[in-house]
């Protein structure tokens, strides 16, 4: 089994407008990449002309507004007890009556079978958003092992179930391929989803007189993420002048910020008010914010399946760095070739190594900011015109279709 390469599409409707019900633990994007893929592939099924809902635990009133104001139904799990429950059938999302339901790796892959298959018959589209056997290994969980051979377990029996199996961005859908290869599948091969680019921001954007370095996104995995990488990298850029550069993390719990702080503090020996972290919110305008504010986005995790803020910098006009080790770097080069080179910092998983090549970029592009927007500037322009959450939209329904012809062959 392979990955099927991405089409290219023409702007017109869907050649067959159907209903999707996808399912997602929370509407905003603010805990990960899941969240924040669910929303923009959501948004463009309904701009291309398809009837869509998304079922989530709980949702707020703005929550509602921002869903029902990019053409989305938003609707949320029964109440037990115990909590919100996705996996019990809610009255609103049967009635909706979606001829697809599209669940999320396994933060939803079991509630959208359940529907697909028990409540709500149709067509299920399995998305896998990690690789287990490479994250696992970068975590604190003391059985990387065990979890792997859950996980892959999970992924199989999903894969082997759905009509449709798609995968966000080329390593995640090479390596699921790969998994589903010897299993019991008739999905046809993995469908690669890569994500779209929103500009958003001034055109083009100026360098800032305070050069904070952003770390964006989860941050309970330190080693996984590279936030130890991060800090310590930052901590090793010379000060030639002007003001130092300043570690801004986002995406902490509340709760944590000041013992992660802390941490980091330790781990880089910077001064305690060159390390910033901030917790996670629900404001997409405070995310906005904090790129507009820095002078540097870097993703520096040791692997990572794709790493979707990556995306998010380059569509806000922000400078970036990614780690060699992801799905992000994969598709920036299949794209701009080696246009790319300057934004990709290789791993070695030897820890001063990275430590050394990490200050070494980060100081280049710090030293030459004017050089920097410039350079970030025209990514921007280039890849807004071919990454865009349309084609994504398209590129899954297109699969969708092919499932539908080949169940009525």
């Amino acid at each position: 089994m392979t990955a099927q390469p991405r089409t290219e599409h023409e702007e017109h409707g869907p050649r067959t407008p159907r209903s999707y019900l996808l399912l997602c633990p929370m509407w905003s994007p603010t805990r990960g990449g899941v969240p924040a893929f669910n929303r923009l592939a959501a948004t463009g099924l309904a701009e291309t002309g398809h009837r869509v809902a998304c079922l989530v635990l709980s949702a707020t009133a703005e929550e509602h507004e921002d869903a029902r104001r990019r053409g989305v139904t938003l609707l949320t799990a029964e109440q037990t007890p115990a909590g919100p429950n996705l996996m019990l059938p809610a009255s609103a999302a049967v009635d909706f009556g979606a001829e697809v339901i599209v669940g999320h790796d396994r933060f939803t892959g079991c509630e959208a079978w359940a529907y697909a298959r028990r409540y709500a018959p149709g067509l299920l589209v399995y998305i896998a958003h990690t690789v287990p056997a490479e994250i696992e290994r970068y975590k604190d969980s003391g059985r990387a092992t065990s979890r792997i051979e859950e996980r892959e377990r999970i992924i199989r029996r999903l894969g082997a179930a759905a009509d449709v199996v798609a995968a966000v961005g080329p390593r995640i859908a090479r390596c699921t391929a790969d998994l589903l290869a010897a299993g019991d599948t008739t999905c046809g091969g993995v469908v690669q989803l890569d994500p779209g680019i929103t500009p958003s921001g001034p055109d083009p954007r100026r360098p800032l007189a305070k050069r904070n370095v952003l770390v964006l996104g989860r941050t309970e995995d330190i080693g996984l993420k590279g936030l130890d990488l991060a800090a310590r990298a930052v901590a090793g850029v010379p000060v030639l002048g002007g003001p130092p550069l300043t570690l801004l993390v986002r995406g902490a719990a509340e709760a944590e910020c000041d013992d992660l702080h802390g941490t980091l503090v330790e781990l880089s020996k910077l001064a305690r008010e060159r390390v910033d972290v901030r917790p996670y919110t629900v404001d997409p305008a405070e995310l906005r914010r904090d790129l507009a504010r820095s002078a540097l986005c870097v993703m520096p995790s040791r692997v990572e399946g794709f790493g979707l803020v990556v995306l998010e910098a380059i569509g806000a006009g922000t400078p970036v760095l990614v780690s060699g080790s992801s799905g992000a770097a994969e598709l920036l080069r299949a794209e701009l070739g080696r246009a790319a080179e300057p934004m990709i910092v290789e791993m070695s998983d030897d820890e001063e190594t990275d430590v050394r090549r990490w200050s070494d970029a980060i100081a280049k592009v710090t030293s030459e900011m004017d050089e920097a927007f410039a350079y970030a500037e025209d990514v921007r322009a280039r890849l807004a015109g071919r990454l865009d959450w349309r084609t994504t939209a398209r590129t899954l329904a297109e699969a969708v279709d092919r499932a539908v012809e080949g169940r009525r062959g």
